[in-house]
């Protein structure tokens, strides 16, 4: 089913917000076998918006909407949506009779502007809303489907995977899943990639193939639609074989994100990390604990940017940065075993280098950084040359290390 995801509001378009309801909204339906082919992000604009919905009803089977279903003069989606399908707008008597029971029992006043949020389509099926005040709504109208969804992601989160999909599901049946691979291709260009593995991009159809640029390093994603989820790694599977013996594809996938791949790593390894950061500046702790349940295996990072915070909270010896300069292997190496001794950890990540925008005191190139991954199986040190801005570096840097702890875990300790 073709799948097109509308976010809504002009704090979108003017930056102020990041719009993480379209990927996580994309990765849901891909998930349970919706095809999702068009984004689109529309500004609080009647006429604008009424044009969205109806380039999108008419190339798309399925539209989910976030956001406008508030009680401000500038929620406008669901009303915007009726025009579009040529239905009657009309208050729910039972909603507004919900929504003075949920106001009362808040404590705060029933305005009457808060009414608006029992205004639906006639015959909308309305989605609870467990986390707010506004519900949701799913419209089946000749043969397309219309969902609306609240903006704030919490609520819909909770919206699209409590009620949204039951709903889609009892009336569509299953769709399926859609499941990708990602193949880390270390040392190679775009390029030489695509040069070496032409004949097979031309042939693609199910499962199909796209390249990555991902901070630091070039990767493959391999997806395949199929029934199931075993069946279309099994679909994957003759074609992922093929990419091995031509290319030089680390000997495990990323089935997420880097991140999050590295924490169903530790979790299912029973293991703890901690860090030691330089140029990355406490992001690698930042990016572990944007997850919940983080403590269970992160357990700290000493962000040491001065030469001696380096000595005196890792022990750095003052020998290794005076031969070496901080940012080298050497001091990357002792980073490491530092943050590990200091943490108590099972294994310890460290960063340092230049994020930019000038040069090293020797010379080196921005973008130039060393990190290392120290266990129980001795430290590994690894020198990156990343390119962009001084943001991008961290971030390629930050990413990077994470993708070497894993590496660490499944190479060296065998888990």
């Amino acid at each position: 089913m073709i799948t097109e995801i509308i976010t809504t509001g002009t704090e979108l378009l003017l930056g102020e917000i990041d719009n993480e309801n379209s990927r996580y909204l994309a990765e849901l339906m891909n998930e349970h076998g919706f095809t999702v082919a068009f984004m689109t992000t529309v500004g609080d604009n009647p006429e604008r918006m009424r044009a969205a919905f109806a380039t999108a009803l008419s190339r798309a089977d399925l539209v989910i909407t976030s956001g406008g279903l508030g009680s401000t003069q500038g929620d406008i989606t669901k009303k915007i949506g009726a025009e579009v399908l040529g239905l009657p707008y009309v208050l729910f008597p039972e909603e507004a009779v919900r929504l003075a029971a949920y106001y009362k029992e808040k404590g705060r006043p029933y305005l009457p502007s808060l009414s608006r949020q029992a205004w639906f389509a006639e015959g909308a099926e309305l989605l609870r809303n467990e986390a707010g005040s506004a519900s949701g709504s799913l419209l089946s109208h000749h043969g397309k489907f219309l969902v609306h969804l609240p903006g704030p992601p919490f609520e819909m989160k909770r919206m699209a995977e409590k009620h949204m999909l039951p709903s889609l599901k009892k009336r569509l049946g299953e769709m399926g899943t859609i499941r990708s691979m990602i193949l880390p291709i270390p040392e190679r260009t775009e390029a030489e990639i695509e040069e070496t593995i032409m004949d097979l991009i031309l042939a693609q159809e199910n499962p199909t193939i796209a390249l990555l640029a991902r901070p630091g390093y070039i990767a493959l994603r391999v997806t395949a639609k199929a029934e199931t989820a075993e069946a279309a790694y099994a679909l994957m599977s003759p074609l992922v074989t093929e990419l091995r013996k031509r290319l030089p594809v680390a000997d495990y996938h990323i089935e997420q994100h880097v991140r999050e791949d590295l924490v169903v790593l530790l979790e299912k390894t029973h293991l703890s990390i901690s860090a030691a950061e330089s140029c990355t500046g406490g992001l690698i702790g930042k990016l572990m604990t944007d997850l919940p349940g983080s403590s269970a295996y992160f357990k700290g990072s000493a962000v040491t940017y001065w030469n001696e915070a380096k000595e005196n909270v890792l022990g750095v010896s003052s020998e290794t940065l005076a031969r070496y300069t901080a940012v080298s292997g050497e001091t990357a190496k002792e980073m490491a075993e530092g943050s590990r001794r200091l943490y108590a950890s099972d294994i310890a990540v460290s960063t340092t280098g230049y994020a930019g925008p000038g040069r090293g005191e020797r010379g080196e190139p921005s973008g130039t950084v060393f990190l290392a991954v120290s266990g129980a199986y001795g430290t590994e040190v690894y020198e990156e040359h990343f390119l962009g801005s001084r943001k991008s570096v961290r971030y390629a840097a930050a990413e990077k290390a994470m993708y070497y702890v894993m590496e660490y875990i499944r190479k060296r300790m065998g888990k």
